[in-house]
């Protein structure tokens, strides 16, 4: 199910997880998580200031402010800070933070800079709801203070078709008749913007945008972006789409933007997603990269990597609900073929299941792709082993038309094999036959 605006309710997550190469190349992984949306009480882009109620006592530290104060109060500052962007005025987007504060003035000094380095020219806000205020706010802040959720909607110029839009949670003091923004942070829940993390160095080309922390790192995957939108290529020559990589620090920073639970992506070298978690078709995708993991791979390792990354990015796969053998052996058949490694490295796992094994009955199942299951990794390379057999058997042409078949209607897969002359029926056994041929 899902509202007008196209973000998804009531879904589970889904996972899509990249091959990992042990002792090689690492874990990979992509993917695609839901967020839940909500109804939306009060449109803040666009409309006039609200009146304020009549008080007995306004703004007063330690006052007791009525909701419909607040709540106006805090969009007027909202508008403050989106007419600042707009207009391009670091001056004006600054006046609508708390400035008694160095601390808070860094932050918003930062934050602006982030935004205006990514392309960001406007924030749409959405006032939701506040919490109730905060205790220690008067004492702390020297004014009322509180908490609202706050949607937000953003796209990066020149790269996103459509706005991501996410819940973030901006923390509000009350100095006299206006609100001022203490803090911007990810609401329960929901994804962290990149631009809410911390300094960002921005590197961009005509095709590919990075935002990481330090120079260094954003050189570095700026490149394997370049290198990957080549290898790409060399598959599907058709496609002239753009990249975008979002790298953390951490697995800490890549759970906050991606709202994970903590420890699910500690292993992980990149996740391919809507940035907002949703499916809508036109979302804006990126590639969150774990600067840790993907340095441990060397140059061979993040080159795999990024290539695959980017395979799901040209067949928006992040948002079409495809089989996980194909999307993942697809990506994988794009990405190990860029780089020259023997087989007995890029199928290392399921050569080594094989001979303890047995040769599997089946193609792999969706469930055979949950994160953390035990023999992930053998899933992975029997379905790279798959989209290696219909190129070998049906030529790279093939292999793409059959890919091209399943995206564009994933629940007739019978129908893409039929365009091969083959059935699934036959297609399995003939797999079953080359991995056997390969244990020999």
């Amino acid at each position: 199910m899902s509202t007008n605006d196209g973000v998804s309710v009531n879904q589970e997550p889904r996972p899509w997880s990249s091959r990992a190469w042990l002792r090689s190349v690492g874990a990979l992984a992509v993917v695609s998580i839901v967020v839940l949306s909500v109804v939306w009480l009060t449109e803040q882009r666009g409309s006039e200031p609200t009146p304020l109620p009549p008080s007995s006592s306004r703004g007063e530290a330690g006052s007791i402010d009525s909701a419909a104060q607040r709540n106006s109060l805090a969009i007027r500052a909202l508008q403050r800070q989106g007419a600042g962007l707009r207009a391009g005025s670091r001056a004006d987007y600054l006046s609508a933070w708390d400035a008694t504060t160095a601390a808070v003035q860094r932050r918003a000094q930062t934050t602006y800079a982030n935004l205006r380095a990514l392309g960001v020219q406007e924030l749409d806000t959405r006032y939701i709801a506040a919490e109730s205020g905060l205790s220690r706010g008067a004492e702390r802040l020297g004014g009322p203070a509180w908490r609202a959720d706050v949607e937000v909607g953003y796209a990066l110029a020149g790269f996103d078709r459509s706005p991501a839009r996410t819940i973030v949670s901006y923390t509000f003091v009350r100095r006299h008749d206006r609100a001022y923004i203490i803090d911007v942070r990810a609401a329960d829940g929901q994804r962290q913007p990149i631009w809410s993390l911390g300094r960002l160095d921005v590197r961009r080309s005509p095709r590919t945008l990075v935002a990481a922390s330090s120079e260094a790192t954003a050189s570095r995957v700026a490149a394997h972006l370049r290198q990957a939108v080549d290898d790409v290529q060399t598959v599907l020559p058709w496609w002239d789409g753009k990249l975008v990589a979002y790298v953390a620090d951490s697995s800490r920073d890549l759970e906050a933007l991606l709202a994970a639970a903590p420890g699910t992506y500690r292993a992980i070298a990149a996740v391919t997603t809507t940035v907002d978690g949703s499916t809508r078709a036109d979302g804006p995708v990126v590639v969150v990269v774990n600067a840790a993991v993907l340095t441990g791979l060397g140059p061979l390792g993040s080159r795999v990597v990024m290539t695959h990354e980017a395979t799901h990015v040209a067949t928006n796969a992040a948002v079409v609900g495809m089989p996980l053998w194909v999307a993942e052996g697809f990506a994988d058949y794009v990405g190990v073929g860029a780089v020259d490694v023997p087989l007995s490295v890029s199928a290392h796992a399921v050569l080594r299941d094989i001979r303890r094994n047995g040769v599997p009955k089946r193609l792999p199942a969706h469930s055979d792709f949950a994160a953390g299951r035990r023999g992930l990794e053998v899933s992975y390379e029997q379905a790279w082993l798959a989209n290696k057999l219909i190129a070998q058997t049906y030529g790279e042409r093939g292999l793409v038309r059959f890919y091209e078949a399943v995206v564009h209607d994933p629940d007739d897969l019978a129908g893409a094999f039929r365009d091969l002359g083959t059935s699934r029926r036959i297609f399995t056994q003939q797999w079953r036959g080359y991995l056997e041929g390969l244990r020999r």
